[in-house]
């Protein structure tokens, strides 16, 4: 995954989103609440099927962001592996 911006970039009210070969992903700030957001293929999400898409919504806090970054890279493996059986 790329380099996430920090905290403060977030707070500020700033989307981030980023790909890995075909996973992709945004985090966004919303009121007090970051949301992260992640699905596959080869679209931007908003040509993606809402249905295809999996969001999380974590407290807009230096904590909650690194728990929004650990639950995008627990997504990806959980799905890759997913894909290979």
């Amino acid at each position: 995954m790329q380099d996430i911006p920090d905290f403060h970039y977030f707070r500020s009210g700033n989307p981030f989103s980023g790909s890995s070969g075909r996973f992709r992903y945004r985090i966004e700030a919303a009121g007090e609440a970051l949301t992260a957001s992640a699905w596959f293929g080869p679209y931007a999400m908003g040509a993606t099927p809402e249905a295809e898409i999996r969001r999380e919504n974590f407290p807009l806090t230096k904590q909650g962001l690194s728990a929004a970054v650990e639950w995008l890279e627990n997504f990806m493996e959980k799905e890759k592996g997913e894909d290979e059986t």
